[in-house]
């Protein structure tokens, strides 16, 4: 993206970075093939308005005058469906977009919340994995169903109720609800921790093996892991680093890559929440060592911990995925 640019002598901007955060906000939906087309004619439209009021309000500062330009444009998203003739009809054009936005955020924050809450409930009451899984897989199909529907029925109460200006819910745009612009790569250093801390698993998972503290060199983990889990969640490793090396090469997160990262997640974090439930990744040998030093050491408490954090990592990797995805579109050029 070009760089902001400073005021003309009539006092049209171009460039500036509120501008662009807008025509991203406008053209991050479209198609590529109109996204340069039209942030060209929206920046042409925006430049000449801040020219007009230049003229109109000579007192007026250059940045308020671009500030007024863009909020009179008016909701990005909403000029954006103009441009791809989309039209904003399952509640209504006047509440569509306040509707979708809501139920977004209600989704994102009731589901993962109470899906997870329900598992360690489930967990702590020493039901089996399959019981676990099964309640929070139905429990979070039960919650997007019925928020979805309550929702969607209150709005469309709202809007056959309230005449043609249901003004109390169709809330107003405001400049200041703009994104920030994304970064087109992700930091280096961030793959590289990244990296590291996979390194530093899988290296912690062979070194507890072989030259474990406890006891005579007693392994942490069951030796009869090695048959097939623990090979397994090596390979995984690797996958997964792979993985975050692809996507640093990609530039940003799409919505694809989201989907593979939660797949990819639920591979990794299955073989151990299961052998966590199940009270097989601990060595019993190892737990007794253990406990000879500190008998308040407990393996059913340390398994279930294992199994909370690994199910509240891969729902916190996956929601920042699609975070992440949902933002990334390339800026105008």
């Amino acid at each position: 993206m070009s760089p902001p640019a400073d005021t003309t002598s009539s006092g049209a901007v171009s460039d500036t970075a509120l501008t662009e955060r807008y025509l991203y906000a406008v053209t991050r939906r479209l198609p590529e093939d109109q996204r340069t087309d039209v942030a060209d004619e929206l920046r042409a439209t925006i430049a000449d308005r801040v020219a007009a009021l230049g003229d109109e309000a000579p007192g007026l500062a250059a940045d308020a005058r671009e500030r007024q330009s863009l909020e009179e444009l008016g909701d990005p998203d909403r000029l954006a469906a103009d441009y791809t003739g989309r039209r904003l009809q399952l509640i209504g054009p006047g509440l569509y977009l306040t509707w979708a936005r809501l139920l977004k955020l209600v989704l994102a924050i009731v589901v993962p919340t109470a899906t997870l809450a329900l598992a360690v409930i489930n967990i702590l009451q020493g039901k089996g994995i399959g019981e676990v899984v099964g309640g929070a897989v139905t429990l979070a199909f039960t919650l997007v169903v019925h928020i979805a529907f309550w929702i969607t029925v209150v709005f469309v109460l709202i809007e056959r109720t309230a005449g043609d200006r249901p003004a109390a819910l169709d809330t107003a745009w405001d400049i200041d609800q703009l994104l920030s612009l994304p970064e087109r790569r992700g930091s280096l250093t961030d793959l590289i921790a990244t990296l590291l801390m996979l390194a530093l698993f899988a290296g912690a998972i062979v070194w507890q093996h072989v030259a474990s503290p406890i006891g005579d060199g007693l392994p942490l983990l069951a030796p009869e892991l090695w048959r097939f889990w623990i090979p397994l969640i090596l390979v995984l490793l690797v996958a997964e680093a792979a993985f975050e090396t692809f996507k640093y090469r990609k530039g940003a997160m799409t919505p694809p890559m989201a989907t593979v990262n939660v797949v990819l997640g639920a591979l990794f974090a299955a073989p151990l929440a299961y052998l966590a439930a199940s009270g097989q990744l601990l060595n019993p040998a190892a737990v007794g060592q253990i406990q000879q030093d500190w008998a308040a050491f407990d393996a059913g408490t340390t398994h279930t911990i294992a199994l909370i954090v690994v199910i509240a990592i891969w729902i916190w990797d996956s929601i920042e995925g699609w975070w992440h995805a949902s933002r990334a579109d390339p800026p105008p050029r």
